[in-house]
């Protein structure tokens, strides 16, 4: 560990890990992901390829590392919450904020999730991937992501954000509304199936426990560098009804 770190200091313009996370993205979304080397991406990086290796020793170590930096973005998210912002508010943003943080290597994303049906490896670890974040976003709203209620929330999360992956695929405005729509829709989803199947479990306070959707629009603030107040519905951005909980799997 204390010899990665070295390796990461030593890199002028950002770390070795960011740099090869970068490279790779933008190669995948070039020339598509499955015949990609560490080779490849080390010298588009910039990166000596034994010292890439030592960092960083495969492609889907690669895609680990950029769910690893948008957990982190995604955590970040959490430093902004009050207590007056209900489970259903913190997962939210949260969710809109690793979108956020994947748009800058949305092509490559992109041609990632259109190779999973071809390439088994990077499917398992994509999931893998996903269930661990969905997971993180659970805890950090104070909802535990542990045993079968756990477990089915997990579940239903990381269906509500494969299914809005798909419309942020495709939405190129610079405020994702569309995609935040799309989410809003899932999350209603969400919380109904969990309303009408779950009454009386402990589980069911994951989306239930959302307090006066009015009023939680109201008090949301963006953090996206001043585009505004990001809001589930109302105001700027409107999406409200019933959304799709499914969706194709995503490697981050």
């Amino acid at each position: 560990m204390a010899e990665h770190d070295n390796l990461e200091s030593e890199t002028p313009t950002g770390s070795v890990t960011d740099r090869l996370i970068d490279a790779a993205l933008a190669l995948a979304g070039e020339k598509g992901w499955r015949r990609l080397t560490m080779a490849t991406i080390a010298e588009r990086a910039g990166v000596p390829l034994h010292e890439a290796l030592r960092v960083l020793g495969s492609r889907n170590e690669v895609l680990r590392a950029m769910g690893r930096r948008v957990d982190a973005a995604m955590l970040d998210e959490a430093l902004g919450f009050t207590e007056t912002d209900t489970p259903r508010d913190r997962l939210f943003d949260m969710l809109m904020r690793r979108y956020d943080a994947l748009t800058p290597l949305r092509p490559g994303v992109a041609a990632i999730i259109r190779e999973l049906p071809t390439d088994p490896v990077t499917f398992v670890v994509s999931m893998q991937g996903v269930y661990q974040s969905m997971g993180l976003a659970l805890e950090a709203t104070g909802l535990s992501a542990d045993g079968l209620g756990g477990l089915a929330a997990r579940k239903g999360l990381a269906a509500v954000y494969l299914s809005t992956m798909r419309t942020w695929a495709k939405d190129d405005s610079a405020d994702m509304a569309t995609t935040m729509a799309a989410l809003d829709k899932g999350l209603d989803r969400a919380e109904s199936v969990v309303n009408t199947l779950c009454r009386g479990t402990p589980w069911r306070a994951c989306f239930c426990c959302c307090g006066p959707r009015d009023q939680r629009a109201e008090d949301r603030k963006g953090s996206d560098g001043g585009q505004g107040t990001r809001r589930a519905d109302g105001g700027d951005e409107t999406g409200s009804g019933q959304g799709v909980a499914g969706g194709d799997p995503s490697p981050a």
